[in-house]
């Protein structure tokens, strides 16, 4: 039972010092099964760590009580691994357009903005839809994000 809690107080330790690092890289300070767990449910997700834990025949909800990563509950820490990681990536987003003046709209508010796009294309007084959503609520999700075409 020590060297357990020594194993989760190293695994915290190490996962505390990554999670909060800029450019998060998870390293295991360790080859035990609750490090490994630990590990697998930041880099894998919280499905592989269930997984790794049914093939132990431990029972999950039993033994993730008594482990803490990170300080936090195993759902919690992953997830903020998770968040953290999501972070950093890069977003593709792909535009499907046709030749359309309301399909230029759309893909101009991306772009510019709504306000501009309308202005541009001077539609000030039509109703323009872009994926079933307003001009304006469409281009908002892409708001501050960097898009390419």
């Amino acid at each position: 039972m020590k060297t357990l809690f020594t194993t989760i107080a190293i695994a915290t330790i190490t996962f505390t010092s990554s999670v909060s690092a800029t450019n998060v890289q998870l390293r295991p300070a360790d080859n035990t099964f609750e490090t490994k767990v630990c590990y697998t449910a930041a880099t894998e997700g919280l499905k592989a760590a269930y997984q790794l834990v049914k093939q132990s025949n431990e029972n999950f909800d039993r033994f993730t009580t008594i482990l803490s990563c990170n300080g936090k509950s195993l759902v919690r820490s992953a997830r903020a691994f998770k968040q953290a990681n999501q972070a950093q990536e890069t977003r593709k987003v792909r535009f499907v357009t046709d030749e359309s003046l309301e399909s230029k709209i759309c893909l101009d508010a991306v772009l510019l903005g709504a306000d501009t796009a309308i202005e541009k294309h001077d539609v000030q007084h039509v109703n323009i839809i872009c994926n079933n959503q307003d001009i304006k609520i469409f281009a908002k999700k892409f708001a501050g994000k960097t898009v390419s075409l």
